[in-house]
């Protein structure tokens, strides 16, 4: 999962050793503003869930054309 910058999308980096925890601040290296830790990664889940969402709703499309097809 990566995390991105809640201003400027950017993917967020830090150092390799880095472990991040509730409260944190996580600082973008592009926009240089200050994301909590706990905020990126609620929003890295919501967008998680909304695209296996979408990708079942496809798949399931798929499927259920491909069971109501006439030969």
């Amino acid at each position: 999962m990566t995390l991105v910058c809640l201003f400027c999308n950017s993917p967020l980096q830090g150092p390799e050793d880095a472990e991040y925890a509730s409260g944190d601040v996580i600082e973008c290296n592009e926009c240089g503003e200050s994301n909590d830790y706990d905020s990126v990664v609620e929003v890295a889940k919501e967008k998680g869930v909304e695209e296996v969402s979408e990708e079942i709703q496809r798949q399931l499309k798929k499927e259920l054309g491909n069971l109501f097809k006439t030969n």
